[in-house]
């Protein structure tokens, strides 16, 4: 099964640290702009069987009050999906994490993650493959060390009934964080090697992750798709 992992930063596409400036716009209000990247990104996840997306927007004003989970649904045809709504802006934003599958889904976690600052979740789905039922959880962690322990002690006891499980996603921290042990001492492997995923433009920080316990194999590199301030992750289990 390909699997991808993208934190898509709500269609934006920072391209510079300075761009975050002069194209504060974005970060506010619709576009053409955003339009034509969320397009792009569309055509490059349709052909995976299963995609986990973070930062996308579910309504708010910086996306005309339109739904990324339906503009990527027509734009894609994944059949079956499952979103999570993580922070609430006023009227400018929903943020959120997004399934989206080929495969037939089931809802195992769709929760807020514990924070200082709320805003951030795991969503995680359980899906057949032809060995069996792998659990895919796509999480989006907070920036500091002290709650990513707590997120990800929490995640790990909430999907430690299940015995195959793929976490995915921008855990915001190095594969050197001592946060990742509370995955890898209980089971979990970290697929691929330390290639960086953030920023884009010049990457140089691996925060994006793909961890699997269980009997499936699986390997995981990053892609060089550069529609967003972070870099893909492509997963592949067997």
């Amino acid at each position: 099964m390909r699997i991808l992992s993208y934190n898509i930063q709500a269609a934006i596409n920072a391209r510079s640290y300075l761009s975050y400036t002069y194209q504060w716009h974005r970060q506010f209000l619709p576009g053409p702009a955003k339009r034509k990247t969320l397009a792009r990104i569309a055509a490059y996840i349709r052909d995976f069987d299963l995609v986990c997306l973070q930062e996308i927007d579910l309504g708010g004003l910086r996306n005309g009050f339109k739904n990324h989970v339906e503009q990527l649904r027509e734009l894609t045809g994944f059949h079956y999906h499952l979103a999570q709504v993580n922070r609430r802006l006023g009227k400018l934003s929903l943020h959120g994490n997004l399934i989206l599958s080929k495969r037939p889904l089931r809802e195992v976690l769709n929760v807020p993650l514990p924070s200082r600052i709320p805003g951030r979740g795991v969503l995680a789905a359980a899906v057949a493959c032809d060995d069996g039922e792998l659990v895919v959880a796509n999480v989006h962690l907070s920036l500091g060390a002290l709650d990513q322990h707590k997120q990800l002690r929490f995640i790990r006891n909430r999907l430690s009934a299940y015995p195959d499980v793929l976490i995915t996603g921008d855990f915001n921290c190095t594969p050197d964080a001592p946060q990742l042990q509370i995955l890898t001492r209980h089971g979990y492997r970290r697929l691929g090697d330390d290639a960086p995923t953030f920023p884009s433009w010049k990457p140089h920080k691996a925060l994006d992750h793909a961890l699997l316990k269980g009997a499936f194999a699986g390997d995981c590199q990053v892609s060089h798709h550069a529609d967003s301030d972070h870099l893909p992750l492509l997963v592949e289990v067997e």
